[in-house]
Protein backbone atom coordinates (compact mmCIF):
# COMPACT_ATOMS: atom_id res chain seq x y z
CA UNK A 1 0.00 0.00 0.00
CA UNK A 2 1.37 3.41 -0.83
CA UNK A 3 1.96 6.02 1.88
CA UNK A 4 -0.74 8.26 0.38
CA UNK A 5 -3.30 5.47 0.27
CA UNK A 6 -2.56 4.48 3.86
CA UNK A 7 -2.74 8.10 5.07
CA UNK A 8 -6.02 8.59 3.22
CA UNK A 9 -7.58 5.42 4.64
CA UNK A 10 -6.49 6.35 8.18
CA UNK A 11 -7.31 10.04 7.76
CA UNK A 12 -3.75 10.73 8.91
CA UNK A 13 -4.49 9.30 12.37
CA UNK A 14 -3.26 6.31 14.34
CA UNK A 15 -5.59 3.43 13.55
CA UNK A 16 -5.38 2.28 17.18
CA UNK A 17 -5.79 5.45 19.28
CA UNK A 18 -6.57 8.24 16.82
CA UNK A 19 -3.38 10.15 17.67
CA UNK A 20 -1.86 12.29 14.96
CA UNK A 21 1.75 12.64 16.11
CA UNK A 22 4.58 10.76 14.43
CA UNK A 23 2.43 8.17 12.65
CA UNK A 24 4.27 5.42 10.80
CA UNK A 25 3.19 2.49 8.65
CA UNK A 26 3.53 -0.79 10.53
CA UNK A 27 3.31 -4.21 8.91
CA UNK A 28 0.68 -6.54 10.35
CA UNK A 29 2.10 -9.97 9.58
CA UNK A 30 0.08 -11.67 6.89
CA UNK A 31 -2.48 -8.85 6.67
CA UNK A 32 -0.89 -5.66 5.34
CA UNK A 33 -0.07 -2.28 6.83
CA UNK A 34 -1.74 -0.04 9.38
CA UNK A 35 -0.87 3.47 10.50
CA UNK A 36 0.35 3.63 14.10
CA UNK A 37 1.52 6.57 16.22
CA UNK A 38 4.80 6.54 18.11
CA UNK A 39 2.97 5.99 21.42
CA UNK A 40 1.19 2.84 20.22
CA UNK A 41 4.38 1.67 18.54
CA UNK A 42 6.24 2.05 21.85
CA UNK A 43 5.50 0.63 25.27
CA UNK A 44 2.63 2.68 26.70
CA UNK A 45 0.97 1.94 30.05
CA UNK A 46 -1.61 -0.83 29.82
CA UNK A 47 -4.47 1.65 30.30
CA UNK A 48 -3.50 3.35 27.02
CA UNK A 49 -4.71 0.23 25.24
CA UNK A 50 -8.29 1.02 26.23
CA UNK A 51 -8.24 2.89 22.93
CA UNK A 52 -8.57 -0.49 21.26
CA UNK A 53 -12.24 -0.58 22.25
CA UNK A 54 -12.93 1.99 19.53
CA UNK A 55 -10.38 0.52 17.12
CA UNK A 56 -12.08 -2.89 17.48
CA UNK A 57 -15.05 -1.44 15.58
CA UNK A 58 -12.96 -0.68 12.49
CA UNK A 59 -14.19 -2.13 9.22
CA UNK A 60 -10.61 -2.37 7.90
CA UNK A 61 -9.46 -6.03 7.98
CA UNK A 62 -5.81 -5.11 8.64
CA UNK A 63 -6.83 -3.04 11.66
CA UNK A 64 -9.17 -5.76 12.91
CA UNK A 65 -6.36 -8.32 12.78
CA UNK A 66 -3.90 -5.98 14.54
CA UNK A 67 -6.42 -5.11 17.28
CA UNK A 68 -7.35 -8.79 17.78
CA UNK A 69 -3.71 -9.75 18.18
CA UNK A 70 -2.87 -6.84 20.48
CA UNK A 71 -5.86 -7.51 22.73
CA UNK A 72 -4.69 -11.12 22.99
CA UNK A 73 -1.36 -9.89 24.41
CA UNK A 74 -3.00 -7.82 27.15
CA UNK A 75 -3.65 -9.79 30.31
CA UNK A 76 -6.55 -7.66 31.54
CA UNK A 77 -10.21 -8.74 31.80
CA UNK A 78 -11.37 -5.68 29.83
CA UNK A 79 -9.12 -6.67 26.91
CA UNK A 80 -10.58 -10.19 26.82
CA UNK A 81 -14.08 -8.71 26.94
CA UNK A 82 -13.42 -6.36 24.01
CA UNK A 83 -11.88 -9.21 22.04
CA UNK A 84 -14.84 -11.49 22.70
CA UNK A 85 -17.27 -8.91 21.32
CA UNK A 86 -15.33 -8.10 18.13
CA UNK A 87 -17.16 -8.74 14.90
CA UNK A 88 -14.43 -9.67 12.44
CA UNK A 89 -14.85 -9.45 8.69
CA UNK A 90 -14.41 -12.73 6.79
CA UNK A 91 -10.99 -11.48 5.58
CA UNK A 92 -9.84 -10.75 9.14
CA UNK A 93 -11.31 -13.98 10.51
CA UNK A 94 -9.17 -15.95 8.05
CA UNK A 95 -6.01 -14.31 9.46
CA UNK A 96 -6.52 -14.46 13.23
Amino acid sequence: MTWGTLMSRAHGMCEFCGGMDDCLPVEVEGAGEILICSICDGDPPVEHWRCLESAAKSDVPEVQVAVWRKLGEIGEPWAAEIRSTMQLSPEARALV
